[in-house]
C-alpha cells in the first residue's frame, strides 16, 4: 500500500480482536490466553500482557473499532489502579504476591508509556496520568544519563538497581519514547529514544558486525557469554536475537524520520540489521523459518521459532520495502507472509502459534499459549499503512476513510 491510500483490508484483523477480547475475563484488567483463546487463570494478572492488550485495542478504536473503547477504559483502570504501585510508585510486574516477580522493570514500564500514549490519542480519560507515571519512572529511576540507556530493573521500592543493562527494555524504551513524544507533545522524549539507538547500534552493534549483544554490565560493557547456560531465556536469551535486528532496523528509520538531526549512520544500520537478520536467521538449520538466536559465529543455538520473530520480519520488510538500501524487502514480505499463513496462523483456534519446532510443527516451550496480539497485530498492519514513525501516526496519515468491518 502506497503513502496516503485510504484502503485497509482489515478482515483479518477483526478477527485476531474478535479472537483477543476474550483476554478481558479476568478480574482486572487483561488475562494472558491459552492456545484456544481462553485465559489462563492460573497465570497472574501482568502489567505486560494488560499493556500490550490495552496498546491493541486503542489501535483497534483508531481504525474505527468502537466497541474496542471500554477495552481501552478498562486496561488503563487497571495500570492506573491496581498494577501501580501506590506505596513506591512505578508499575508492579504483576498481581502476584511473589517478591521476586513484583521488581520494577523497564521492559513493563515501556509498554505502560506505548499503551497510555495510544489510549490518550483515542481519548480516554486518565491515560495521560498513566503515560506521565511511566514517563516519570523511566527519567527519574531507569534513565542512566551517563549512558545515555535505561537500566533495566530495580527492586520493587526503587533502592536498588541490578547491575545489568538490556538491549530488550531499551529498544522497547525507543518505541515508546518515539510514540509518546507525537502525543503528548514532548520533543526531548525523541532525544532520549536518539541516544539509546546510538548507544545500542551505533556504538555497539556496529563493533560487533551488527550482530547486536544484547546484554550489557553496570559500567556498559558488554557481556557476549551471558545466559550461556539458559540460552533460551525468554527475555534474557544467550547470543543473538534475529527478531532484534529487524526490530531495530525499522525503529532506527522511523526515528531518522522525527529526530531534529537526520544521521546517516542510521539508514545504514538499518540496512546492514536488516541484511544480516535475514542472510544469518532466515533457515539457519536448514529449514525455512527463522531461528530464535545464533551465537557470535552466526551458528544455531535455540532453534525454535518464535512467531514474534517473524512479525517483526514482516513488519519490517513492508514499513521499509520503499527504501533503496534495502533491496528485495518487497519480495521478502511475501515471502513471510505466506509462510505466517502455512505455518503461523491458527485458522481452528483464532490468533497465531506463537512458537514452532525446528519442524515448523507447534510447539510449547517459552509460552504455554497465545498471551497476546501484540507482534501479530503490528504484523497485520503496518505493511498496510504508510510512512510514520509510530503504529498510531501511521493511522493517522491514511488519507480517507477506515471502513471497519461490519461481521
Amino acid at each position: 500500500m502506497s503513502g496516503g491510500d485510504s484502503f485497509l483490508n482489515l478482515t483479518e484483523v477483526s478477527k485476531l480482536l474478535e479472537f483477543a477480547r476474550a483476554a478481558a475475563d479476568s478480574d482486572i484488567g487483561f488475562g494472558s490466553l491459552d492456545i484456544n483463546g481462553r485465559v489462563d487463570h492460573s497465570t497472574p494478572v501482568s502489567t505486560l500482557i494488560t499493556a500490550r492488550m490495552t496498546f491493541c485495542f486503542a489501535t483497534a478504536v483508531q481504525l474505527g473499532s468502537a466497541k474496542d473503547l471500554p477495552l481501552v477504559e478498562r486496561g488503563i483502570h487497571a495500570l492506573a489502579n491496581e498494577l501501580r504501585d501506590q506505596e513506591f510508585g512505578g508499575f508492579r510486574t504483576s498481581l502476584s504476591m511473589d517478591f521476586q516477580s513484583n521488581k520494577k522493570r523497564a521492559y513493563e514500564t515501556c509498554f505502560v508509556l506505548l499503551a497510555a500514549s495510544a489510549s490518550h490519542a483515542v481519548g480516554v480519560e486518565g491515560a495521560k496520568e498513566v503515560a506521565k507515571e511511566a514517563q516519570r519512572c523511566i527519567q527519574d529511576h531507569f534513565w542512566d544519563e551517563e549512558l545515555g540507556i535505561l537500566r533495566d530493573s530495580f527492586d520493587t521500592s526503587f533502592q536498588q538497581p541490578e547491575p545489568y543493562f538490556g538491549a530488550n527494555a531499551n529498544m522497547h524504551a525507543v518505541e515508546a519514547l518515539m510514540a509518546a513524544a507525537q502525543v503528548l507533545g514532548d520533543r526531548t522524549l525523541v532525544n532520549k529514544a536518539a541516544r539509546i539507538a546510538d548507544f545500542m547500534i551505533n556504538r555497539q552493534a556496529r563493533f560487533e558486525n551488527w550482530m547486536l549483544p544484547e546484554h550489557f554490565s553496570q559500567t556498559g560493557e558488554p557481556m557476549l557469554d551471558y545466559n550461556v547456560g539458559f540460552p533460551g531465556h525468554e527475555f534474557r536469551p544467550y547470543g543473538v536475537t534475529i527478531g532484534h535486528l529487524f526490530e531495530w532496523s525499522r525503529l532506527l528509520v522511523e526515528l531518522d524520520s522525527i529526530a531534529e538531526d537526520s544521521e546517516d549512520w542510521r539508514l545504514e544500520a538499518a540496512a546492514c540489521l536488516y541484511q544480516v537478520a535475514k542472510s544469518k536467521g532466515w533457515a539457519a538449520d536448514g529449514r525455512e523459518g527463522f531461528l530464535y538466536t545464533i551465537n557470535w559465529r552466526g551458528q544455531p543455538v535455540v532453534r525454535t521459532r518464535p512467531h514474534w520473530v517473524l512479525a517483526e520480519a514482516i513488519a519490517t520488510s513492508g514499513a521499509l520495502r520503499h527504501l533503496e538500501t534495502i533491496p528485495g524487502a518487497s519480495s521478502d514480505l511475501e515471502h513471510w507472509q505466506s509462510f505466517a499463513s502455512d505455518h503461523f496462523r491458527d485458522s481452528e483456534r483464532g490468533g497465531w502459534h506463537h512458537e514452532l519446532d525446528p519442524e515448523n510443527r507447534p510447539s510449547y516451550t517459552m509460552w504455554l499459549g497465545k498471551p497476546d496480539i501484540y507482534h501479530t497485530l503490528q504484523a497485520m498492519l503496518i505493511p498496510q499503512l504508510p510512512f510514520g514513525a509510530s503504529l498510531s501516526s501511521r493511522i493517522q496519515n491514511i488519507k480517507g476513510d477506515i471502513s471497519w468491518p461490519t461481521k
